[in-house]
């Protein structure tokens, strides 16, 4: 209960009606969690709003790494002159690093979002070419975990192993 105002909080409302339900919660990192994982829905779908206030509600919340530059006009701006579909060398690498700069930038604004609540997770396809360097921003940034879809990511222990 909220001592302040004797209310249930939104956590201890929703744990309430999962144990009704017969659902236990989950213990990951030694936070007691509701057992619901939002997934990464990609292409700024899952960005900051959305990941926090799931996590914000103590449980889950994924951030996609996919093109998240779109929800940053001034990162859109600096790249205007980079269009994917005819990029060359030098607009791949404006972009990519334009995407990893919102990377950062979404993990640390969902982390003031979740107000410490929760878990924070970043969903990052293996076969994209920047797979190696948003793995290693997310974990510069402070998420909590990975979660790796679309191939088999068998380095991921040595791109996380500065970050247990």
């Amino acid at each position: 209960m909220n001592t302040a105002t004797d209310t249930p909080t939104a956590f201890e409302h929703l744990r309430s009606l999962l144990e009704l339900g017969g659902l236990r919660p989950l213990r990951l990192m030694a936070r007691e969690l509701l057992p619901i994982v939002q997934g990464g829905m990609g292409v700024g779908v899952s960005a900051h709003r959305l990941a926090g206030s799931v996590a914000a509600l103590g449980a889950v919340g994924t951030i996609s790494s996919v093109d998240l530059r779109r929800h940053h006009p001034d990162l859109m701006e600096r790249t205007r002159e980079h269009h994917s579909g005819h990029a060359g060398e030098a607009s791949k690498a404006a972009i990519d690093e334009a995407n990893l700069e919102a990377l950062d930038r979404e993990i640390r604004a969902a982390r003031v979002l979740s107000q410490g609540r929760g878990l924070l997770a970043v969903n990052v396809m293996r076969a994209v070419s920047s797979y190696a360097a948003s793995v290693k921003r997310a974990l510069e940034s402070g998420i909590d975990a990975v979660v790796v879809g679309a191939g088999l990511p068998l380095d991921l222990p040595d791109l996380a192993k500065d970050h247990p």
